[in-house]
């Protein structure tokens, strides 16, 4: 099932909320972006959570390390969804994925920076991960333009065919939707 997420990337709590609650009958989840949570806290989640009770919600920590530790902050938070990156640890991605167990939510593993990411999708899924993000950072965007090209199809797809659920993200444009 397709579900549109947007990411709220603002350094403005205020802006934020006002951002969700323009968009809330089109949104399925919001996102918490790491800029506006480490501008402003993860309080936002519980606003966003306490304001839009129906949406899910997605703290986008990206954690690197003390996983269980921040995916168990975000948890208490109201997040029914928390990332970690897939270039860290495998042990940090297994204590994000128990945490997110442990509370009946979800782990996503955001694929940012990884060369391989059918590789390292399966390596995530045996710890019980079943969300990954293939995800084009805007960094990436701004220097080396858009490239959503039949290889980035090509690994989405193959994403997919292993039974996980995957969220795809960065520069995508209304002709990249049409490939």
């Amino acid at each position: 099932m397709v579900k549109l997420q947007l990411a709220m990337d603002t350094l403005d709590g205020d802006e934020a909320l006002k951002l969700a609650d323009c968009t809330a009958p089109f949104v399925d989840i919001f996102e918490a972006g790491t800029p506006l949570i480490k501008s402003v806290g993860i309080n936002i989640v519980r606003k966003l959570k306490s304001a839009h009770p129906d949406k899910l919600i997605l703290a986008d920590l990206k954690s690197s390390d003390v996983g269980a530790y921040e995916a168990n902050m975000a948890f208490t938070a109201g997040a029914d969804i928390v990332t970690t990156q897939g270039i860290t640890t495998y042990a940090t991605i297994s204590e994000v994925q128990r945490e997110a167990d442990k509370w009946k939510r979800r782990a996503e593993v955001d694929m940012t920076g990884v060369k391989d990411p059918v590789t390292r999708a399966k390596e995530v899924q045996a710890a019980g991960v079943s969300l990954v993000l293939y995800h084009r950072s805007i960094d990436e965007e701004l220097t080396e333009g858009a490239l959503w090209d039949e290889r980035a199809v090509n690994t989405i797809r193959a994403m997919c065919a292993l039974g996980l659920d995957v969220a795809v993200a960065g520069g995508i444009h209304y002709d990249t939707l049409l490939c």
